[in-house]
């Protein structure tokens, strides 16, 4: 029995999570874990939500909220969204834990007495206009490496690289589009370049089982020379750095997150009443460490993440393998929670099947490159291949057994060639199976079980047992005898992949036992004689992709007039207004305090998104969204013509489903020529000015055309 440490990606708390992100994580990461519990190893499988990520102080500051707020928000709706995929952590933790929090101090303390923490000072990015530091991911520009325009200023993420904000090709303030000043602060440090050698030969021995792409990266990481690295950041928010005169810094995220791994281990024994148990997974040299993750994360993992483990105790476990996928995209682009592309898990498990869902992630899961998420590709995976295939195959074994041999599984006779050969094609596709998941080649292994249920349509088509039961009743008996016995299979080398489906074909064969009880040996057990099936409703069911929604129909921007102004009781830059929407009243909440007095407000028509998702800013109720410009300098509002009437239809249709926040941000409306407001879709694929009975709405204040409307 080997012990078995599955650590998997901690996501940030700051939004919803997109299927690239389960794709490449926690999915992977479930099936492996599962096939190994099977399997009898030991295997404890941790991770949890990152709370204290930069992107969570940008969503606080655009919503108004504090990080805690934004953190916890999300750290519900990922445990939530990852139970509801089937996917079983033995701790899904978080990083705002007060023993997450010591411990992590503890770590930084030590290696600090050790010398491999120093204190130095560094130029950072200062936005004049906050008068403060900016965190890395406040700061975007162009690569300085592959010259994608968008890179954030601690990393690329087109090409992975880590970055230094002023690497950056015209480094902007992501809050105010202004250019940062360079300022020297102090910091303290990482003395990632003492682990030069030692990291260099890890990396070059027992690594034949690595993805050729993270050797690859880890490798010319090496081979251009470890710099050291700040560990600590001009912040409020995070773990505290328990240094006097550190009062106003924080621990840097990518210090304190990937120490998660240990202290979630730590925090699960703790739990259990063995305080110093994690220590049989950390200190034992035959204990094996994997870590999922997406290829951006790659050099956190190969190089930091070891350096950190050397630094503190060498005799700890490095990891075992780092199988990192590349990326889902979406439109030839990756998908990216922090730029608003992707397609979320809480939209699709509204919609489909978990296990459809993971069919389909595994099936075309990146491995060793990137792929791309198509609607239609989805569709056909899961209809032509889950459905057609496996689904297929149960359900004819199923139904033709339970009418016709009295809902029950008939005895086995004399097997014939076809008999031997296909209970001989179960053994060969469970060790075709076990050899690819012992690997981490998912998509392998997937096809190989699909394979299984291929070859059982097949010799159930060659046995026809509509034929058959007219001449030989017996011969037909141990056919589906057979045929029922390949669905055991299927259910036991299913059960990492497709947890909920394969515990449905257990219970219809009969069982009352828990499928993902049984051990991975199971496979190759026969069906009892005799035993009741319980058939019930098909394995999967078809998916029947509705017309895809033109752009503006996901709209319903109206006219409507501002009926009242108060200023909102718990934010300077907020009001909260009262509005007619022609017939319908509402509240909205808008951040223009600072542009626009109440007098100027008061009565004044405006053009409102109505159907955005409510949400509460600094405890307020929003339902809807004013439409304004925004530069650098100003906010300007969107106004309708002057003789329009409230409540006149601007975009969209009225009564357009919930648009979600995070939905909302993939489109792009800005300022047009002549001030006008333009709709361009989600990537330019259209391009619609916004009228009123064919008059063209304006952007207060003279915004130049380009500006940014939301």
């Amino acid at each position: 029995m080997t012990k078995i440490l599955v650590c998997v990606a901690w996501p940030y708390a700051a939004g919803p999570r997109h299927l690239g992100h389960a794709v490449s994580t926690f999915i992977p990461a479930d099936v492996f874990a599962r096939y190994h519990r099977m399997k009898g190893d030991e295997v404890l499988m941790v991770g949890g939500s990152d709370m204290h990520g930069t992107p969570v102080t940008v969503r606080a500051d655009r919503e108004g909220l504090p990080p805690s707020a934004i953190a916890e928000r999300y750290h519900a709706l990922h445990e939530k969204n990852i139970a509801q995929l089937g996917v079983q952590y033995d701790l899904y933790w978080n990083t705002a834990d007060s023993h997450h929090k010591q411990w992590v101090q503890e770590i930084f303390l030590a290696l600090k007495a050790k010398g491999h923490v120093y204190e130095a000072s560094m130029t950072s990015p200062f936005c004049t206009t906050d008068q403060r530091f900016l965190p890395d991911r406040y700061v975007e520009g162009t690569c300085p490496h592959c010259g994608f325009p968008r890179a954030r200023g601690d990393q690329c993420e087109n090409c992975g690289r880590l970055l230094d904000p002023f690497e950056l090709k015209d480094p902007k303030c992501q809050i105010h589009g202004t250019t940062p000043i360079p300022k020297e602060t102090k910091h303290f440090f990482f003395r990632l370049s003492a682990f030069q050698k030692p990291l260099t030969k890890w990396a070059s021995k027992d690594k034949e089982h690595w993805r050729h792409h993270v050797l690859t990266f880890m490798r010319s990481w090496l081979r251009e020379g470890l710099k050291d690295r700040p560990i600590t950041r001009d912040l409020d928010w995070g773990i505290e750095v328990p240094v006097p005169g550190y009062e106003s810094k924080r621990i840097y995220v990518w210090f304190e997150a990937v120490m998660g791994y240990l202290t979630a281990t730590r925090e699960w024994y703790r739990r259990h009443g063995r305080p110093d148990g994690w220590k049989d997974f950390w200190y034992d040299p035959e204990a094996r460490h994997y870590y999922f993750i997406g290829k951006d994360n790659i050099v956190f993992h190969t190089i930091i993440w070891p350096a950190y483990l050397l630094a503190y105790d060498e005799g700890l476990d490095l990891p075992y393998d780092v199988p990192a996928t590349q990326y889902l995209n979406i439109s030839g682009e990756r998908m990216s929670a922090g730029r608003g592309r992707g397609v979320w898990l809480p939209d699709l498990l509204d919609r489909f099947d978990p296990d459809q869902l993971r069919y389909y992630g595994v099936a075309t899961m990146p491995e060793t490159k990137d792929t791309d998420f198509e609607w239609a590709d989805f569709a056909q995976r899961n209809n032509s291949e889950l459905l057609a295939v496996y689904g297929n195959f149960a359900h004819r074994a199923l139904t033709f057994a339970d009418k016709n041999f009295n809902h029950a599984i008939p005895p086995a006779g004399f097997l014939d060639a076809a008999d031997k050969s296909m209970v001989r094609a179960i053994e060969q596709q469970w060790k075709k199976v076990g050899q690819n998941l012992e690997y981490v080649h998912l998509k392998d292994a997937m096809k190989e079980a699909v394979q299984l249920a291929r070859l059982g349509n097949q010799y159930f088509d060659q046995k026809a047992p509509w034929d058959l039961i007219k001449k030989d009743r017996a011969a037909c008996g141990t056919a589906l005898h057979v045929a029922l016995r390949v669905c055991r299979s299927l259910a036991l080398i299913m059960a990492p992949f497709l947890p909920f489906s394969s515990s449905r074909l257990w219970h219809a064969l009969g069982y009352d036992s828990d499928v993902h009880a049984q051990k991975w040996e199971g496979v190759l057990e026969d069906v009892p004689d005799g035993q009741e099936l319980h058939v019930g409703k098909p394995l999967f069911t078809k998916i029947e992709l509705e017309a895809e929604d033109a752009p503006m129909d996901r709209f319903d921007v109206r006219v409507a007039r501002i009926v009242d102004v108060q200023e909102h009781p718990n934010a300077d830059n907020l009001y909260v207004l009262q509005i007619d929407l022609g017939g319908e009243h509402r509240q909205i909440v808008a951040g223009i305090r600072k542009n626009y007095s109440a007098e100027q407000l008061r009565g004044r028509k405006i053009a409102v998104l109505a159907n955005l998702e409510p949400a509460k800013l600094r405890g307020v109720e929003s339902r809807g969204m004013l439409l304004a410009g925004e530069d650098p300098k100003d906010v300007g509002l969107v106004l309708p013509p002057e003789d329009a009437e409230v409540g006149d239809q601007i975009l969209g249709t009225k009564g357009a489903r919930v648009l979600p926040f995070s939905e909302f941000e993939r489109y792009k409306l800005q300022v047009g020529s002549g001030g006008t407001v333009l709709f361009l879709g989600r990537d330019g694929e259209t391009r619609l000015t916004l009228l009123v009975d064919g008059v063209p709405l304006t952007v207060d204040k003279g915004m130049k055309e380009g500006t940014r409307v939301h």
